[in-house]
């Protein structure tokens, strides 16, 4: 990829779905809005978690099975964890004497696309957007090709393992 547009992107913009690591076999698992739960909300209640962070969330392992509810009032934005339950994300690696992590694949995505960009612009959407605050060592065209290959070891990691 030669060109990278930033239009913006935040990180709450990837809150719908967290992959992690399950607290029981080490599995994949996801941290998800519990939609049945949430359509039960009151009118009042609805209308408060409108964007659904706040909402209902359910954890469920890909492998085990283990289930678990949220439905707490306060949440831990901008770490390598899951914001609700505080899991270990599944897709962070060690790289460049550092980690990359994203929330979901859509989130890792978007990091891939600004590292291998040459050339990278942003409107002025894009001044507070999360790769403008991506650190330095992400941002080093240096670290591109070691990132990448990061990235790329993260994408096969689909058999369940840890």
């Amino acid at each position: 990829m030669d060109r990278f547009l930033d239009n913006g992107t935040k990180l709450y913009d990837f809150y719908e779905e967290f992959l992690v690591v399950c607290p029981k076999c080490a599995s994949l698992g996801k941290v998800l809005i519990d939609e049945d739960d949430f359509a039960k909300l009151s009118k009042r209640k609805i209308e408060q978690n409108r964007n659904k962070f706040f909402g209902p969330r359910e954890f469920v392992c890909t492998k085990c099975l283990h289930r678990e509810k949220w439905s707490g009032s306060q949440i831990k934005v901008g770490s390598n964890c899951d914001w609700y339950f505080g899991l270990q994300l599944w897709l962070e690696i060690e790289c460049c004497g550092d980690r990359i992590w994203a929330y979901n694949f859509e989130h890792l995505q978007l990091i891939e696309q600004y590292v291998a960009a040459k050339l990278r612009e942003r409107t002025n959407k894009g001044r507070d957007s999360f790769v403008s605050k991506l650190p330095q060592w992400i941002r080093s065209a240096k670290n591109r090709d070691e990132i990448l290959k990061a990235i790329r070891r993260l994408r096969e990691r689909n058999d369940g393992s840890y």
